[in-house]
């Protein structure tokens, strides 16, 4: 042993070159890929987003029985919508011309998409009778339009959603989001999640989504915590700051990474299909509206039938209250009425219902609004947060607001197969070659002409146009909601409350941030 000798400084550094490179051989497992990640990665900070709390981390977690395990199994099987899986399946080729013709300025990368390669080419088909179509004047153009390059197309989505006991629309609203980030472009996308609360499997299923959406490259940041309304919490400050936990990433990507956003869509725990989203960003963008919103429906068991849901904040542009009432009775406004029943972009006063397009000047720039409760000791009326955010968008100029009914949104599969019903074959009852409608007309389908009709509804003329607006109301009806616990509903007289004269004046509906195509 004594005799031996010492390995000299350069073999010593040999060997350890060696080392490091068997070692980092072994890490990868023989994968011949290489470590990538998504646009915009280098942006974001370390896996801040799955962690929580240290607090949370520490936590007892209960494992999923042997039920919950099978239907993660059967619901991530196929990595595909659960409920709304056959909403852009076999689409009439009319409306799926259509929408490659809409939807081609929302398009965010350079590889024409008109090409069956496409995602969304795949998704909704294509067929000749959009020749007929153009014949008639509707829709439609000459592929020159669709074919065209949109390499400079930079424009930029914040998608913020809040999720509580939300396992059952996880895979709907990720294979949605998945889909839509796909045309808008991923490097366009960025997602924001904050869960909080949830006693089912939804943090479980959130670390699948997680895993998948950075694997395609989708930017991601999902936060969770155990965090849940307390006894003596006033509900409206609850829900402001939970809905604030979501945007807190638009914020730290503008001050650390200088990232800034041109539209934010804010999602509920719903029910959405892919052209749902894009037809929201599109007339949200085509109206260079403040705020845009969906309809929303529940199901009313002593009128057995959907009703609009989420009256507690819609109002129109007169500040009254909308119902919950089948679609014939929802606006008392008589010409938002019948914009409403032909399907129409309506302008209101204030409206959410499951999924709000919206303008992100107001939180980038003074007054940088939020969602708060109301001032109380101001004697502001108690409304929701998402009727006060209304109010002060109004307040800050930026009081296009509008609803698409179109976009029909449900919380549950019993819901959405009402509002979305199957397209049947009438060709054997009325003897037509096409799916209903006649032959020099295809909008005489009175399928399409039905209020809760099959999601291909084709697209009408005056669905394109530009919307007039006009001043808001001196007056908004207010049902306050002042307790702390839990409460069923709003427990104060409602009043009309007085706004400032800064929403009711024309400076109020001025375009001061254009995000038009």
């Amino acid at each position: 042993m004594a005799g031996r000798k010492m390995p000299s400084a350069g073999s010593l550094l040999v060997g350890i070159l060696v080392g490091l490179l068997v070692a980092t051989l072994v890490r990868r497992g023989g994968s011949d890929g290489e470590n990538w990640q998504g646009s915009g990665a280098r942006n974001l900070r370390s896996h801040a987003a799955l962690g929580g709390s240290s607090r949370l981390q520490r936590s007892q977690i209960t494992l999923p029985s042997l039920s919950q395990r099978l239907r993660i199994l059967q619901l991530m099987g196929t990595l595909s919508p659960h409920h709304t899986k056959e909403c852009t399946r076999s689409p009439q080729s009319i409306y799926a011309e259509q929408v490659h013709d809409r939807y081609a300025p929302l398009v965010g990368h350079k590889r024409s998409w008109a090409t069956s390669g496409s995602f969304l080419a795949r998704m909704l088909g294509g067929g000749k009778d959009v020749n007929q179509l153009n014949a008639n004047g509707v829709g439609g153009s000459q592929n020159s339009r669709i074919k065209r390059d949109l390499a400079a197309q930079n424009h930029k989505y914040f998608f913020a959603i809040n999720l509580y006991n939300s396992f059952d629309v996880i895979p709907d609203i990720f294979a949605t989001l998945f889909r839509t980030a796909a045309v808008l472009g991923y490097h366009n996308v960025f997602v924001s999640i904050y869960e909080n609360g949830s006693s089912d499997q939804t943090k479980s299923l959130l670390k699948i989504f997680d895993a998948l959406a950075r694997a395609v490259g989708l930017r991601i940041d999902i936060r969770t915590s155990m965090r849940t309304r307390g006894a003596f919490n006033h509900r409206i400050e609850y829900l402001a700051e939970v809905r604030n936990a979501a945007m807190v990433p638009l914020h730290e990507l503008r001050d650390n990474g200088n990232e800034v956003f041109d539209s934010i869509v804010f999602m509920n725990d719903i029910l959405p299909c892919v052209d749902d989203l894009l037809e929201l960003i599109w007339q949200s963008r085509k109206q260079n509206a403040g705020i845009t919103c969906a309809a929303d429906y529940m199901y009313h068991d002593d009128i057995g039938a959907p009703v609009f849901y989420d009256n507690w904040v819609a109002r129109d542009i007169n500040g009254t209250a909308l119902e919950n009432a089948p679609f014939e009775q929802v606006f008392h406004h008589t010409e938002s009425n019948h914009r409403f029943q032909r399907h129409l972009p309506v302008q209101v006063q204030s409206c959410w219902n499951g999924i709000a397009v919206l303008d992100p000047a107001p939180f980038y720039a003074p007054p940088n609004v939020k969602f708060r409760m109301a001032r109380l000791p101001d004697g502001e009326c108690s409304a929701s947060e998402c009727s006060l955010i209304c109010n002060d968008y109004w307040n800050a100029g930026y009081g296009r607001i509008i609803m698409v009914p179109r976009v029909k949104l449900a919380y549950d599969k019993k819901v959405y197969d009402i509002i979305h019903p199957d397209r049947r074959n009438l060709t054997a009852i009325r003897g037509y070659k096409r799916l209903g409608g006649l032959p020099d007309d295809p909008h005489t389908d009175p399928q399409d002409r039905s209020w809760y009709g099959p999601h291909d509804r084709l697209f009408t003329k005056e669905e394109e146009e530009e919307m007039t607006f006009r001043t808001g109301p001196e007056s908004v009806w207010c049902w306050g909601w002042d307790g702390a616990g839990d409460l069923d509903g709003p427990d104060v007289d409602p009043i009309w409350e007085k706004m400032q004269p800064k929403s009711y004046s024309p400076e109020a509906i001025t375009i001061k941030h254009d995000r038009g195509m």
